[in-house]
């Protein structure tokens, strides 16, 4: 009697270590991309402090910043947000709910205004703010904040301003717009 018991023990200890090795962690402090939906100053690519990032401009569009693709030398290079911005706006029109979307990225925010399908009755929950966030994420990891609205009034200066740096304007000179609307309370709930 006294040997099963020993015996389940010790396979009951071994099972413990097994599964406590299975489990470690050697990237304690690899920190992983989220989104973050709060406004915040962040330091721009040049360490510089504020939510515009470096301030450079790219062809109309926003500074390109992050990663998704390597190069042929392994090192990886920054996501084209002037030329793929439309990959990412169908990616976030294929969430169900959403029907249309459009993507500003100024440093390291991103501000994406989202019409709702006609079937959906319902308003914006976070569970469509993080998926909206993970397909932006997805594209640029350097991206810290996420501002995601479905407010009408909201959505058209997302789409006026997006058409505007589409023909030529660059984020800088609209980035007192872009700050309302990331700041503003229906953005950010």
């Amino acid at each position: 009697m006294n040997r099963k018991i020993i015996s389940v023990i010790l396979i009951v200890a071994a099972a413990g270590l097994a599964l406590a090795a299975c489990m470690n962690n050697d990237n304690l402090g690899a920190p992983e991309a989220t989104a973050n939906y709060a406004p915040q100053t962040t330091p721009g690519a040049n360490g510089v402090s504020g939510a515009t990032g470096n301030g450079a401009a790219n062809d109309g569009a926003m500074p390109n910043s992050g990663s998704t693709d390597n190069a042929a030398d392994g090192a990886l290079t920054p996501f084209d947000w002037a030329n793929r911005v439309s990959e990412i706006e169908g990616a976030i029109a294929r969430i169900s709910e959403v029907s249309e979307a459009r993507v500003i990225v100024t440093g390291t925010t991103a501000l994406v205004g989202v019409k709702f399908d006609n079937a959906y009755k319902g308003q914006m929950t976070e569970r469509i703010r993080e998926m909206v966030a993970s397909e932006v994420l997805k594209a640029d990891p350097s991206i810290q904040t996420v501002a995601v609205t479905a407010n009408a009034d909201d959505v058209q200066k997302v789409y006026d301003l997006a058409d505007r740096i589409r023909s030529g304007r660059t984020a800088d000179e609209l980035s007192a717009e872009i700050n309302s609307i990331v700041r503003n309370a229906t953005t950010m709930r």
